[in-house]
């Protein structure tokens, strides 16, 4: 295998996970939260459906009933909850912070399989686990504190969506999925972008559509850039990681993408970086690493 591809690979989704979250709030100052995403998911969940079939035209698991309906539960807990979640809660948080909160989904995972699955918690994962959540309170304690009530609501919403995300993540490994990786991506993010768009048109959010007038050239790039870049691409870089590497090192952009979104949400967005944020950023992405790196050994997350 070559080495270079491989941490090239594992830079560029990095940043380009990292970057979604710039992208995030840009295409949020236009569009309501469950509508953007649920106009993300459903061409992003198509084009992932279109390449599986070109490059397999002979699968036939598209048509099985059985997989849809397993697909059905990690779809609303991982794209139409925890993604939901995550775009309602950006609104009101830095990029840095959402990034940061949505990092914490391995630290969820280890709690998870610990209490549901009785899996043994070995004392790096332990430490990893107090790390992260440490981090967390170093993080959203001065909100806590004394934040305003819309911090708050995005704090709550993030740590939500990455427990939904982490639930999701746990059912997967329990249950028959397409073969097929872009099938199986596509198939959840079609059900979870569905979910999304119904919710938005009971909640009313069509009428929060700005006019064509509004529009921007910066919004229509920022929106296209999410759609293709920052997820269809993404999770082909995902799977192929981890086909040809391990684990522990395919999800190391776990803890390299909340660095690139605060400095990305600093540097383009003018979002103020303290020193509290830079402490919770370390203390937390050491935490996640620690817990990757047992899971790899253990198979705490499998």
């Amino acid at each position: 295998m070559n080495q270079f591809t491989l941490w090239i690979t594992i830079i560029t989704l990095s940043i380009t996970v990292g970057s979604s979250y710039i992208s995030i709030k840009i295409v949020l100052d236009f569009l309501p939260p469950l509508f953007a995403f649920s106009i993300r998911f459903i061409i992003s969940g198509a084009v992932l459906i279109l390449i599986s079939y070109i490059f397999d035209r002979k699968n036939q698991e598209i048509k099985k009933i059985k997989l849809w309906t397993n697909s059905l539960f990690i779809g609303i807990f991982m794209i139409f909850a925890g993604h939901g979640l995550l775009a309602w809660g950006a609104q009101f948080l830095t990029a840095g912070s959402a990034s940061l909160l949505n990092s914490t989904i391995p630290l969820w995972v280890a709690l998870l399989m610990f209490l549901l699955f009785h899996y043994k918690i070995t004392n790096l994962t332990k430490i990893g686990l107090l790390l992260g959540f440490g981090g967390m309170i170093i993080l959203v304690g001065p909100s806590i504190g004394g934040g305003k009530g819309s911090d708050l609501i995005g704090i709550a919403s993030l740590l939500l969506s990455s427990l939904s995300m982490a639930i999701a993540s746990v059912y997967y490994a329990k249950v028959s999925l397409p073969q097929s990786v872009l099938l199986s991506a596509g198939m959840l993010m079609l059900i979870g972008g569905a979910f999304q768009g119904v919710s938005s048109v009971l909640l009313g959010e069509l009428t929060l559509l700005p006019s064509y007038s509004d529009i921007t050239l910066n919004f229509l790039i920022s929106y296209i850039y999410l759609i293709f870049i920052c997820t269809v691409i993404p999770i082909a870089e995902l799977f192929w990681l981890l086909k040809v590497s391990t684990p522990s090192i395919a999800t190391t952009f776990a803890y390299i993408a909340p660095i690139v979104a605060v400095f990305f949400g600093w540097a383009i967005l003018g979002e103020s970086v303290t020193y509290l944020t830079i402490l919770a950023t370390i203390v937390i992405l050491v935490g996640v690493a620690l817990i990757v790196r047992t899971s790899d050994k253990k198979e705490l997350l499998s």
